[in-house]
């Protein structure tokens, strides 16, 4: 944190970066003048208790790594970011708060944060949060540093809640110009034994309306 402290002492930009899938996001950070603080080399689990369906992981740790442990125990983290490298941190994804069509059901980024350590300008650590799910004392810092692209300060540490991983998953595609087609095929998914975790509708337009 030394280098964080020197860098908020003298007024110069920080640049924190872990796998760089977001650098492009927010206001970029002109690459004169400034300090780059990486987190790539934070990359450990620390603690993954499967009772509780909660983990602790440092920052820098790929989400798809963490994701292949988690589903040792038949558990995952329910984000799923654009990624089609597979290089992206849990920390970065949870500092632009990114995340994909699951969010619809199991709720966004913050919905799974439960702790978060942070380094801050002048170099101190700070913790918020817990690691426990139900945890409420006081109001939840952890969920500002949530989407808040590292302008509040450098995500350290987290602690995650999650979900039983369902011993199969499949995805089905479908297209139709009547509305009515539509709703009954909502209605016989409704009724069917399976559980929908997400359901993405779009109306017209071509290919290239659609922006991902």
């Amino acid at each position: 944190m030394a280098a964080l402290a020197s860098a908020g002492e003298a007024g110069t930009p920080v640049r924190f970066v872990g796998a760089g899938t977001k650098l492009g996001w927010g206001v970029p950070v002109a690459d004169s003048g400034v300090i780059e603080i990486r987190t790539d080399g934070l990359d450990r689990l620390l603690e993954h208790n499967e009772g509780d369906l909660t983990a602790i992981v440092e920052a820098g740790l790929p989400l798809a790594e963490a994701q292949r442990a988690f589903a040792e125990a038949d558990q995952e983290l329910l984000l799923d970011p654009p990624d089609s490298a597979g290089t992206a941190t849990i920390g970065g994804v949870i500092a632009a708060g990114d995340s994909g069509p699951l969010r619809n059901r199991y709720g966004g980024p913050r919905d799974l944060v439960l702790g978060v350590q942070v380094g801050l300008s002048d170099g101190s650590v700070a913790r918020a949060g817990g690691k426990v799910i139900k945890n409420v004392a006081g109001y939840d810092l952890s969920k500002l540093f949530t989407g808040s692209l590292g302008s509040l300060g450098l995500i350290l540490e987290l602690s995650l809640r999650l979900h039983p991983k369902p011993p199969a998953t499949a995805t089905a595609a479908g297209e139709t110009t009547e509305p009515a087609t539509l709703a009954a095929a909502a209605l016989e998914l409704a009724k069917a034994p399976l559980e929908a975790r997400c359901l993405d509708l779009r109306f017209g337009g071509g290919d290239s309306a659609l922006l991902a």
